[in-house]
């Protein structure tokens, strides 16, 4: 072919042809995008690309959800720029995707604190708490999740670095039991023991104080009373949970007759001890031994789980794998100065009468007082701190009892240490026999932070936004000036 009949490279008659194909694939590839998106609104699914967004419900809450039949309204009043603020709302825009009977409300308290007071308000909630939170409300009743209970903390490297790490969402398991609460209506009633000393449910200070544990009670929709079981008193027939914590005087054959017939008739008991009563005994260490638990008079040491420079202080992380500490395995309680619950006994092939739940190390120590600091040495190894038990009741329900060696790791003090908090509220719930929500596991958080001063966060929006598409263009524009030279 002669090179008049030749088309240059970027000749008109080119160029056209090439026009006319870029507009038309550009107009197919619109086509496409509608077309998907289309298909998407219609048939919308979602897939976790990574571990720690992956949202995918349990059958647990799916089947709570699926079975509402009231409107449950949840507002998520929480600073946007909050770590969590991701988590909370892409669960909750999967729990509103599977119920059209659950209605979300986003509400940031910064940007429009107008609404935040108001919603607050209608709710019946408390205005002046500080702290991002979660409010679910249904049939005049509402439970509010705060920020601080939403993921288990990792304080392995507290002491060198003054930081704890996040390593679990617990979000799934405290909204479904929010939602359960709120959407039943039923109010549960939980008992403190008065008259010898225990801590208080109202008291707010440090280390003997117990509001703390008050408000995780109240915030799972129960009602809480204290009652005294001195002279004709008698435990409320609508108690299902007694909480006996930290009594420091002993009890009397009457008070004792009255805790056997509310356990015999199916009721609950969490019992906590302290050292403040080993020179006392109050009388229940012999009750509980009626149920199998071998309280000690004596004070747990470990010097291989001892805290650096708090002498008494034990990080527990041996929790075994009990339904109340299976959620919280390598986590670590705080305990200070135990009390033993169990001594083990001889290995045999009959299951134990006593589930223990949480052990010192190989290193522990049961000491005995004696006179002033010195004792003898009970016991060592593993020594039992915390202990669990299903007692069955001929023709009665079973009753459900729980022993700590130690009442102040729950104190205001210590309950926000280690998992204490978190194990409080397991807790709880095995011994109301909300098994179901021990269920729902905590799921694995990965946090990836980038801390930019005010200036290398400039820097960077204008590589984003003038160097990159600048950068582009203009290696566009050099390749299409070469490409003209050479037509």
């Amino acid at each position: 072919m002669s090179g008049s009949q030749q088309l240059a490279s970027f000749s008109p008659t080119v160029r056209g042809a090439i026009l006319r194909r870029v507009i038309l694939a550009a107009t197919v590839l619109a086509v496409c995008v509608v077309l998907v998106n289309l298909l998407a609104l219609r048939n919308p699914a979602q897939v976790a690309l990574t571990q720690s967004a992956d949202h995918s419900l349990s059958p647990l809450t799916k089947n709570v959800l699926g079975g509402l039949t009231n409107d449950v309204h949840a507002v998520v009043l929480f600073d946007q720029q909050a770590d969590l603020f991701e988590s909370v709302k892409n669960l909750l825009t999967e729990y509103e995707r599977m119920s059209p009977r659950l209605k979300i409300e986003m509400v940031d308290p910064a940007r429009d604190p107008g609404r935040a007071e108001a919603v607050q308000q209608e709710l019946r909630m408390p205005v002046s708490s500080p702290e991002n939170r979660v409010i679910f409300a249904a049939n005049n009743s509402t439970k509010a999740i705060n920020e601080s209970e939403l993921s288990i903390l990792d304080f392995s490297e507290f002491m060198d670095t003054r930081e704890a790490r996040r390593t679990h969402f617990v979000g799934e398991q405290l909204f479904t039991s929010a939602i359960v609460v709120v959407s039943e209506g039923r109010q549960t009633k939980v008992n403190f023991v008065i008259g010898h000393g225990e801590h208080k449910a109202n008291d707010t200070g440090g280390q003997w104080g117990y509001s703390k544990f008050a408000n995780i009670l109240q915030q799972k929709g129960l009602i809480l009373k204290n009652v005294s079981l001195a002279g004709t008193n008698s435990i409320p027939a609508d108690c299902q949970l007694l909480i006996i914590a930290g009594p420091r005087t002993p009890y009397g054959g009457g008070e004792l007759n009255k805790l056997r017939e509310f356990v015999e008739t199916g009721g609950s008991l969490l019992t906590l001890f302290n050292f403040y009563s080993l020179q006392r005994p109050t009388g229940l260490e012999k009750f509980l031994a009626d149920y199998d638990f071998e309280i000690g008079l004596n004070q747990v040491s470990d010097s291989k789980n001892e805290q650096s420079g708090q002498g008494g202080l034990l990080l527990v992380d041996d929790l075994g794998s009990h339904p109340i500490t299976k959620p919280i395995l390598g986590s670590r309680l705080q305990m200070l100065l135990p009390r033993s619950v169990g001594l083990p006994g001889e290995e045999s092939e009959e299951p134990p009468p006593v589930d223990n739940i949480a052990y010192s190390s190989e290193a522990g120590q049961a000491v005995a007082q004696i006179q002033g600091n010195k004792g003898t040495v009970q016991k060592k190894g593993k020594i039992p701190l915390i202990a669990a038990k299903l007692h069955e009741n001929e023709g009665q329900s079973p009753a459900r009892i729980v022993v700590a060696g130690d009442s102040l790791f729950l104190g205001n003090s210590a309950i926000e240490a280690g998992a204490n908090r978190d194990f409080a509220s397991l807790a709880v719930n095995w011994l109301l026999e909300r098994d179901h929500l021990l269920e729902i596991a905590p799921r694995p958080m990965t946090e990836y932070r980038i801390n930019l001063t005010r200036a290398e966060m400039t820097w960077i929006t204008w590589i984003l936004l003038l160097v990159l598409p600048g950068g582009t263009l203009g290696l566009g524009l050099l390749w299409w000036r070469r490409q003209m030279k050479r037509s």
